[in-house]
């Protein structure tokens, strides 16, 4: 399971930089860094960004399995 290569696919695809999502989301864009590194993530953050992208958890989380 890559989350990073999920959301740098996600963001790619949704033409959106880090700093879009984090604002979108209401967090800071060093989270969303942090995440694009595979350094941290929670369950919670996991689905609002999978919902961010109108997806399930488990599409999103396919993206980064190619």
């Amino acid at each position: 399971m890559n989350i990073g290569k999920s959301l740098k696919i996600s963001l790619l695809k949704n033409n959106m930089e880090q700093s879009d999502l984090a604002q979108k989301l209401g967090i800071h864009q060093s989270n969303i860094s942090r995440i694009a590194n595979c350094k941290t993530i929670t369950t919670e953050t996991l689905e609002r960004i999978a919902g961010a992208f109108n997806m399930k958890v488990s599409e999103f989380v396919a993206i980064g399995e190619d």
